[in-house]
């Protein structure tokens, strides 16, 4: 589990990040990303149920995600807020092959340190 300080929660954040963040495409999830002014990086990730009808598929896929960030945190430039949308692919895809493309994302974003 992402500690409190690293999770984009309020709506109003996810709005806005939404609105105006930069977008990054791959098969297994799109990334958002956009400049904030705290001192940490924060992440959101949305499954929806068009991904699987099922919870235990979704919410495998999100702890998958939760453990690539945590496992990478202090290689991600800090200052950032990060909205992960994730796309059918992502139940399928073995971890290392999210890992790979999380890391790819975030290496063209500029932001992987």
């Amino acid at each position: 589990m992402l500690a409190k300080k690293y999770r984009l929660s309020a709506n109003k954040d996810i709005q806005y990040v939404l609105k105006r963040g930069e977008i990054y495409f791959s098969p297994f999830f799109n990334i958002k990303i956009l400049k904030n002014n705290l001192k940490n990086s924060r992440f959101c990730i949305v499954i929806s149920t068009n991904i699987s009808k099922k919870a235990v598929i979704r919410n495998r896929a999100k702890r998958q995600i939760r453990a690539i960030i945590s496992k990478n945190i202090t290689k991600i430039s800090q200052n950032y807020d990060f909205i992960i949308l994730t796309k059918p692919a992502v139940t399928v895809t073995a971890f290392k092959d999210l890992e790979k493309t999380f890391e790819f994302l975030l290496r063209k974003a500029g932001i992987w340190q």
